[in-house]
This record gives C-alpha cells, structure tokens and sequence, in this order.
C-alpha cells in the first residue's frame, strides 16, 4: 500500500475573496494549498484542506465550501464573517 498526495488548486473564486480581505485590512498571511491524501489499491481518501495562518491563528478553507473552520474542524463561521472575526480576534 502506498500513500499518493496531489496538490489542490484554491478555487479562483476563493481566492479572491481571501486576498481582497487580506489587502483591504492591511494583514499579513501565509496562504497554502490543500491536497488530496489517497491510499493506492483503496477507495480510502482525506482532503487535506487549504489553510490560512494569521498570528498564530489557523484558518481552514475547502473549495466550494462557504465556511470557514479556525484551527480544526469542530469550529467554523460563514466566510462573509471572517473579517470581523480577524478583527475581534486581533
């Protein structure tokens, strides 16, 4: 058995939304693709989702997804609230 890893692309749509947030607000971010973690000869698959880390702080992204998960999956907020989330938070 063999792990395959392949990159994710970040969804165009996506990746506006997240860059004109960053620029309007002035912040400094490391943004990285997710990827696909498959195992050979199964039908065993994980997305490994697209992050965003701000001061510490990490942000879950999925393409074609509207939430937003902050540091693991059992918190998340709608995309449009991330703004004020980051300004709370900061």
């Amino acid at each position: 058995m063999q792990i395959v890893k392949e990159k994710l692309e970040i969804d165009e749509v996506l990746k506006k939304k997240i860059n004109s947030l960053l620029k309007f607000n002035n912040i400094k971010a490391k943004i990285k693709n997710g990827s696909i973690i498959s195992l050979t000869n199964t039908n065993i698959a994980y997305i490994e989702p697209h992050t965003l880390e701000i001061k510490g702080i990490t942000y879950l992204f999925f393409n074609e997804c509207e939430d937003v998960y902050i540091n693991d999956l059992s918190r998340s907020i709608p995309l449009k609230e991330l703004e004020h989330f980051i300004k709370c938070t900061f």
